[in-house]
């Protein structure tokens, strides 16, 4: 029987206006912490990581240069930042904020160019080759990250933001190193297995703060409780 005398209550949805505001406001933080460990990492690029020379042992002919840096290093926060994300908003927002912080730090280096803070860009940042493979591998690893974290998001928990991790670090070090300008000496299967192994190592040890942090950052309803 239908109750026919009783008054139903609109739902009220939120505006568009409103949903901009909210998605608007959820981007600052990934946006933020992006742009922050992508400039450290581009700052750390030329220093040399002195303490982890045991490393390159792994070929003597890697003993001819200081290609592993503190900038390597850093570099896989990358995929911790985009991880959290993706658990607390889902893939489309976190793929929006790897989106505006490419932005943010390509105007940034537009304008330092523009006003001469960079009187140089190829001397001063990066050869226009070579900075064109670097944003170009770590767009192809965020996005490789993002959409392994949204593919395989569930139980147990900790398998999405391991394999994102190990498969966007993965990636970015194929991508730059096997780029077809990049030297393909005898050190390059080497200079793989390195990387490979440090990735190997952030996607184990991103796991613990992970696992910390799950009770603070929760899924929003739709994306589940993994």
């Amino acid at each position: 029987m239908l109750d026919s005398g009783v008054d139903r209550i609109p739902v009220s949805r939120p505006g568009f206006f409103s949903r901009l505001a909210t998605a608007l406001a959820r981007l600052v933080v990934p946006v933020v912490a992006l742009c922050l460990v992508l400039g450290v990492a581009f700052l750390l690029r030329d220093v040399p990581m002195q303490e982890a020379r045991h490393l390159i042992v792994i070929d003597p002919r890697l003993d001819t240069g200081d290609w592993l840096t503190w900038g390597l290093i850093v570099l896989p926060a990358v995929f911790f930042v985009l991880n959290l994300t993706s658990r607390r908003y889902g893939a489309a927002l976190t793929l929006t904020a790897a989106f505006i912080s490419w932005l943010l730090i390509g105007g940034a280096v537009g304008w330092a160019v523009h006003e001469g803070i960079v009187a140089d860009f190829a001397t001063e940042i990066a050869p226009y080759p070579e900075a064109a493979a670097i944003v170009g591998a770590l767009a192809t690893a965020q996005l490789v990250n993002i959409l392994t974290f949204d593919w395989m998001r569930g139980i147990p928990w900790w398998k999405a933001p391991f394999l994102a991790a190990l498969i966007g670090g993965f990636a970015f070090s194929a991508a730059f190193n096997m780029r077809p300008t990049a030297p393909w000496d005898d050190g390059l299967a080497a200079r793989l297995i390195v990387e490979s192994g440090l990735y190997l190592s952030w996607a184990l040890l991103q796991l613990l703060p992970t696992g910390m942090m799950r009770r603070t950052i929760r899924p929003l309803p739709g994306f589940g409780g993994a």
